[in-house]
């Protein structure tokens, strides 16, 4: 059966949010090879292969992680995508009670998703690392005990329209999260909120230095490269495992391997330039 072939028989939903994940969210970051410009980073030849190297080097180091000790990489994953996603998604970017609200947005995203669906969750956990959760579990368990003792923490901190905004966001999430299917929620949540808010952010941070046309090259060239590893990686995979199983290794893998260098580049090495008040 062919790849395509294959694909006409996974669940639509689930394929529809995998889809949107790799075509509408992962291209956020994308834009990494943009700010390494911005940054004049890429000045020389030598410094701007340095960069890829790194980048693909680390990238590289996550995936042999995450297929050596799977536990390991899966915890790994979810701790920095939970500080990246916090911390990406306060507006404005420079607040008071920093860590707090960090802590919260990106545990109500991970514990919310999965603690709603968690036989659902489960079922996932068991395709990316195997049948041992349990400790994934305690994790999620915490940081959902964590995220609920400071949602009102982070709701009294602010004042006026940004704790009117704060508290309508949570029970969106909190709300599309319960009702919608987790993979759905999560395409959601990282498509409609994370990505657009990274790309207003970065919109504004590069165009100081850069013209569109070079930022949008710059991300397609970057996309086009990421997609054509991930389908090679998917036609390989899915002829042993299968081709839902191998959506969600693929798609989740390469996630958590683009994660790591795009949160030291972003949250990271990044983080004193000046902020966006978007």
């Amino acid at each position: 059966m062919s790849l395509l072939a294959e694909l006409a028989t996974t669940d639509l939903v689930n394929l529809v949010a995998l889809l949107a994940i790799v075509f509408v969210g992962m291209p956020h970051g994308a834009m990494d090879g943009a700010l390494a410009i911005h940054l004049g980073w890429t000045k020389r030849r030598s410094n701007a292969l340095g960069f890829l190297l790194l980048y693909i080097g680390l990238a590289t180091t996550i995936v042999g992680l995450w297929l050596l000790a799977p536990i390991v990489g899966f915890l790994i994953f979810l701790a920095i995508s939970l500080f990246h996603f916090g911390r990406g998604d306060i507006v404005p970017r420079a607040k008071q009670h920093n860590v707090a609200e960090v802590l919260m947005r990106g545990g109500l995203v991970l514990s919310g998703i999965s603690l709603f669906h968690r036989s659902e969750v489960d079922a996932i956990f068991e395709v990316l690392i195997g049948s041992e959760t349990a400790v994934v579990w305690l994790f999620l368990q915490g940081m959902g005990i964590v995220t609920m003792l400071l949602i009102p923490f982070v709701i009294v901190a602010k004042t006026g329209n940004e704790r009117k905004n704060i508290v309508l966001e949570i029970l969106a999430l909190i709300l599309t999260f319960a009702l919608a299917p987790p993979l759905l929620g999560f395409a959601i949540y990282f498509c409609g909120i994370h990505s657009v808010r990274h790309f207003k952010h970065m919109g504004h941070r590069l165009k100081s230095t850069l013209e569109k046309i070079q930022i949008t090259r710059t991300t397609v060239v970057f996309s086009l490269v990421t997609w054509a590893a991930g389908l090679i990686a998917l036609t390989y995979r899915s002829s042993s495992v299968g081709i839902e199983p191998a959506l969600l290794q693929v798609i989740f893998i390469g996630l958590a391997a683009l994660t790591v260098p795009h949160m030291l580049l972003v949250d990271g090495m990044t983080r004193d330039q000046p902020k966006s008040t978007i």
